[in-house]
C-alpha cells in the first residue's frame, strides 16, 4: 500500500503532535509538514505537495477557510479534511 503524505495545520503544537502520533502509527501515513499559521501552511503546501491536508479553521493569522481557498486555487483536486473545536 502506498504511503499517504500528510500536512497538518493547527496552531497548537500538542494537537499536531497527537494527530501525527495517531496517523503515523497506522504505518501507511507520513506527516511531511506541520504548519502553525495559515501563511506558513500555504508555503508548506507549495514546498511539500502533500497527498492530504488536515486543517483547523481557527488559525492566528488567516483563517483555515482562506488557506483552503488558496490551496484550491493552486490545486483544485487537493484532498482537505477540516476539523474544528467551534461549537455549533
Amino acid at each position: 500500500m502506498a504511503t499517504v503524505r500528510i500536512q497538518l495545520i493547527d496552531d497548537h503544537e500538542i494537537v499536531r503532535a497527537g494527530f501525527r502520533h495517531l496517523l503515523e502509527k497506522e504505518g501507511n501515513m507520513l506527516v511531511v509538514a506541520e504548519s502553525a499559521t495559515g501563511k506558513q501552511a500555504c508555503c508548506d503546501y507549495d514546498t511539500y505537495k502533500p497527498d492530504m491536508v488536515i486543517t483547523d479553521i481557527s488559525l492566528p493569522d488567516i483563517s483555515g477557510l482562506e488557506v483552503i481557498r488558496r490551496i484550491r486555487l493552486e490545486d483544485p483536486h487537493a484532498l482537505i479534511l477540516v476539523f474544528s473545536m467551534h461549537a455549533g
